[in-house]
């Protein structure tokens, strides 16, 4: 996540507290208040991921039935195959740059750091793919060139990134070692595992955290949708519950490419109490599915860009 300015964000949250300190935030609806409603799960037999909750392409949740009681996976698109290889070309140039630099303790400059990865492009990007075969393999050949292409874009983009902000560190601190050049040009992104099985969530969920404000940074690549911070408010409530640390703020990172070019927006907000809400009643809402196993009906229309679209309106022709 090279793509992220320290400074714009620290802006961006500063004005964020403003609104922590006019409105707060009820102790009632934080991850620690598991035990109570209506932050305590509905079943402790059944679990959740914070995807199919937060994901409300359904009106209805529809597709939690369909994936839940009749075992209905959504058709594989390029859409779900360039999420999951977006994700893993973040991750894996952040690793691989962390490693460069700490496999340095002199430091290393930024021309080495591009000379030792672009050449790396290929095979990097081809183990993401790989990754996601079980998508990939099932999109059309055309749609497989086009993804492998914005991959590799995105992949040298920041790479480029990263080598001008190790430049950037080493011109204004020359002495610098690696650990401090890691700690000021490396954006301040850890991956961790949480257990959500306190408040009926997955017990193994991956949360990508900036450490800085502890806020919860998610990564999407298709169109901005209204219910987006949803899948932030189910992680920040997961983390409060394992750490019992206030989770306050959201970063969402949209990332597209266009014409061989990454575009980047971050979306900054306040993980507040009518957010907390709507992710806390729409899991209950789910777990009423669940134990029903009863068809909630399609919704009166159906978005296209539903990932079962195709499953419910082959359903209609029918």
């Amino acid at each position: 996540m090279f793509f992220l300015d320290r400074l714009d964000l620290d802006r961006r949250f500063r004005l964020l507290r403003k609104e922590i300190e006019a409105r707060g935030i009820s102790e009632d609806l934080r991850g620690w208040s598991f035990d109570s409603p209506p932050v305590q799960p509905p079943s402790d037999s059944k679990y959740l991921g914070v995807s199919e909750i937060a994901g409300r392409y359904c009106e209805t949740l529809r597709d939690i039935y369909l994936r839940r009681i009749c075992r209905i996976q959504p058709p594989p698109s390029v859409k779900l195959a360039r999420g999951l290889i977006f994700h893993n070309i973040c991750h894996r140039v952040l690793f691989e740059v962390k490693k460069l630099l700490f496999d340095r303790f002199s430091g290393v400059a930024g021309y080495e750091v591009a000379e030792y990865l672009l050449p790396r492009a290929d095979d990097v990007v081809s183990k993401c793919i790989n990754d996601a075969s079980f998508i990939f393999n099932k999109i059309t050949s055309e749609e497989q060139d086009m993804l492998r292409n914005e991959a590799l874009s995105l992949y040298k983009f920041l790479v480029i990134q990263a080598a001008a902000k190790i430049d950037n560190t080493l011109s204004k601190y020359p002495h610098a070692t690696s650990d401090s050049i890691v700690s000021i040009a490396v954006p301040p992104v850890i991956e961790r595992k949480v257990d959500g099985s306190l408040i009926g969530l997955s017990s193994e969920l991956s949360v990508d955290i900036y450490t800085p404000y502890n806020a919860i940074a998610d990564l999407k690549t298709g169109e901005i949708r209204a219910f987006h911070p949803l899948t932030i408010a189910g992680y920040a409530l997961a983390l409060e519950a394992e750490e019992n640390i206030p989770i306050d703020y959201g970063l969402i990172i949209y990332v597209k490419v266009i014409n061989n070019v990454p575009r980047f927006r971050v979306r900054c907000f306040v993980v507040g109490d009518e957010l907390r809400r709507e992710f806390l009643d729409i899991r209950d809402e789910a777990y009423a599915i669940l134990e029903v196993g009863r068809d909630p009906g399609k919704p009166s229309r159906c978005p296209s860009y539903c990932p079962y679209y195709p499953v419910c309106s082959k359903e209609r022709l029918q």
